[in-house]
């Protein structure tokens, strides 16, 4: 059985309790996820 990644944000960057909820229910369902939003918001620190 394979170790289930979550997602909690990084030292410099936190993230909200529904872009946790959002991300890791995402990797849960193997389903892609389209996160949008401003240059420098943190999207780039989501990607694996």
């Amino acid at each position: 059985m394979s170790e289930q990644v979550r997602f909690g944000g990084t030292a410099s960057y936190i993230a909200t309790e529904d872009l946790m909820v959002a991300v890791n229910a995402a990797v849960t369902l193997e389903r892609p996820l389209l996160v949008k939003g401003e240059p420098g918001t943190g999207k780039t620190v989501l990607s694996p």
